[in-house]
């Protein structure tokens, strides 16, 4: 079990969307950051927006740079790549797309306040679920050799408070060609009934995450923390 749970670590972002598959919760909940967080580094923030798993999920892996300015890392994955399935390249449309931009001191000073705004500076809510069929942002940061985490779901105050003017914060920086998906107002059925029409066709199956206290501890009924 341990060997099966290290294979599946997170290394961070990967273009490989088997390994992806395989430790997006991981990802998701920043555990490779949390690994690695020690002091001395340069502050890293990573952000994941999750609008509905299978219409769109963005991430943003953000790391400040000596001379005051960072380095963003931009990827999405969306129904829109499924149709670019090349013979050369069979997992393309898995693969998704990814862009890289320079922020300078200002910008980044500006992505940072950004991010504040938010509540990203509250503890994490725990016991809050994640739902992949639903919206929801997940934040997490190593600054000053210490790891934090935060989340937010819809539907909440807090999310409709922060969701939008996030995406609006990162856009000038996103130079990925598809658009965020906007949340709107979706039916949330029980997840159980995933489980009872869906349970012999796992990828029919949503995730579902639990927010733990400073990152993610339940994903698919596997216990990590």
């Amino acid at each position: 079990l341990a060997a099966g749970l290290t294979a599946c670590a997170s290394q961070g972002p990967t273009d490989n969307p088997i390994r992806r598959n395989l430790t997006w919760d991981r990802y998701v909940g920043g555990d490779d950051m949390a690994r690695s967080c020690a002091a001395g580094q340069p502050a890293r923030y990573r952000l994941v927006y999750n609008a509905r798993q299978n219409d769109q999920q963005r991430s943003y892996d953000i790391s400040a740079q000596p001379d005051g300015g960072a380095m963003m890392e931009a990827r999405v994955l969306g129904r829109g790549y499924l149709n670019t399935i090349l013979l050369s390249d069979p997992l393309k449309p898995w693969n998704g797309e990814q862009a890289l931009y320079r922020l300078t001191p200002a910008e980044f000073t500006q992505l940072k306040a950004a991010i504040t705004a938010t509540g990203f500076e509250a503890p994490a809510p725990e016991g809050t679920f994640l739902r992949g069929d639903s919206f929801y942002w997940a934040a997490s940061a190593c600054r000053d050799g210490q790891f934090h985490f935060h989340a937010w779901v819809w539907p909440s105050p807090e999310f409709d408070r922060m969701a939008v003017p996030l995406l609006h914060a990162l856009a000038p920086f996103d130079k990925t060609a598809e658009k965020p998906i906007e949340p709107y107002e979706v039916p949330l059925p029980p997840y159980s009934s995933y489980l009872s029409q869906g349970g012999n066709q796992p990828n029919a199956i949503p995730h579902r995450y639990i927010v733990g206290k400073n990152g993610l501890r339940y994903s698919q009924g596997i216990l990590f923390n």
